[in-house]
């Protein structure tokens, strides 16, 4: 793993500001969420980014069911979820 240092810094209300060199070689920017926990000692950030805008109900179809659906509204809040579910299975020490 290849680790690179750069300035950042935390601004008045606790936003961490990532260098620029280091966004750019993870190919984040505006729009990107990032999840953050503590692991092993340190602040972990992984990063999702934003939805492309393409609808996934055909890739997903064979998925949905009515216990599943939720309204076009509440897509934010599922897609938070099913992102921790899947940190929490790859990585043990999400919580």
């Amino acid at each position: 793993m290849k680790y690179n240092a750069g300035k950042g810094k935390i601004g008045e209300r606790g936003e961490i500001v990532i260098d620029g060199k280091l966004r750019e070689e993870l190919g984040i920017g505006p729009g990107w969420r990032g999840f953050q926990f503590v692991g092993e000692g340190r602040l972990k950030i992984y990063f999702m980014p934003p939805d492309d805008g393409r609808p996934l109900a055909g890739s997903l179809a064979e998925y949905v069911t009515e216990e599943n659906r939720y309204d076009e509204e509440d897509w934010p809040e599922v897609r938070d979820r099913a992102w921790a579910i899947a940190m929490k299975k790859k990585y043990k020490e999400w919580k």
